[in-house]
């Protein structure tokens, strides 16, 4: 997840930086892994802020691990920028130093579950999900839906780093699901499908957008995903616009060894409206500046996402 949003970004990057750099100056990206963990992405964000003296935290990786990032980069007046990253608790109230770029993910769950209650009509629904601020946002916003239809909802949450998800699959089979709304990452998303096919059990999957990246199919094969509904925040892969065929070529010529998902897609837009930020400072290149050009910022349109439009009273750009 993380490597592939560091290759979308790193991509946007060289690309720049082999047209000149912006005005006039190149772009250095330093990455850190943090595995995940939201303490180890404190540390990390203390060594690029104290060590590297970075200009700003671009795309930083996973809801908690974001929320851990939010009091120290307030304190060192650190921008965040285009997090993966869905809780409303980012952008509300407005934090001066943090600018989000994705739906939160309790609309996201909302509108799925729409879908679900209004066009397939499906009367009881289980819920595994991420048990920490990504999962718990997600669960509230579906939990509201299903709710307003009186639809039994069948919450199991998981702990990050689980291996065995025997027990939630279980659960969610006796529970009689009509489907399985999943809520995590590619790699568990995978996990919960192998696992419901040992079972001998086809439910209906859905989810956010991690059952549509590529990594997903990869992990768990795609006669196990098809099928599956996704809520897409940004064009599908296989989309026909000519923004997403210039992404897939500018990641093959730039960084030929990786393979093109949708969090490097992120990685990559979030690395445009960085670059689109940096092009319009006027002198003094820092954060303060930075900030001021984001806040700046309106219908600045990708043709990956939503077009982005921030204000110095809002910072949720979608």
């Amino acid at each position: 997840l993380g490597s592939g949003v560091r290759d979308g970004l790193q991509t946007v990057i060289e690309k720049a930086n082999a047209q000149g750099g912006v005005n006039g100056r190149k772009i250095e990206l330093i990455a850190e892994d943090d595995g995940y963990d939201p303490t180890r992405t404190l540390a990390a964000a203390k060594k690029l802020a104290e060590q590297d003296k970075v200009l700003a935290l671009v795309a930083p990786t996973g809801t908690p691990n974001v929320a851990a990032l939010v009091p120290y980069a307030t304190e060192r007046k650190l921008p965040i920028l285009s997090p993966y990253a869905f809780s409303n608790t980012l952008t509300t109230p407005t934090k001066r130093y943090v600018f989000t770029t994705l739906p939160e993910v309790r609309v996201q769950a909302n509108v799925l579950g729409d879908y679900l209650v209004t066009e397939l009509k499906q009367k009881k629904i289980a819920a595994v999900y991420q048990n920490d601020d990504f999962g718990q946002d997600a669960v509230a916003g579906l939990e509201a839906r299903m709710q307003k239809e009186n639809v039994p909802l069948t919450k199991l949450p998981f702990d990050r780093g689980t291996t065995n998800f025997s027990g939630v699959v279980a659960q969610a089979r006796q529970s009689g699901a009509d489907n399985v709304v999943f809520l995590g990452i590619p790699r568990d998303a995978a996990l919960v499908m192998k696992e419901a096919n040992k079972m001998g059990w086809k439910p209906q999957f859905s989810g956010h957008n991690a059952l549509g990246d590529p990594q997903t199919f990869a992990l768990a094969a795609t006669t196990l995903v098809e099928g599956a509904i996704a809520v897409a925040v940004m064009e599908p892969l296989d989309s026909r616009k000519p923004q997403v065929a210039e992404f897939m070529a500018d990641q093959k010529k730039f960084l030929p060894k990786t393979n093109p998902t949708t969090y490097s897609l992120h990685g990559y837009t979030a690395g445009r409206i960085f670059v689109e930020a940096l092009r319009s400072i006027k002198g003094n290149v820092d954060g303060e500046s930075l900030v001021a050009a984001l806040e700046a910022m309106k219908n600045y349109d990708t043709g990956l996402m939503a077009p982005i439009t921030f204000s110095k009273e809002q910072h949720a750009g979608s």
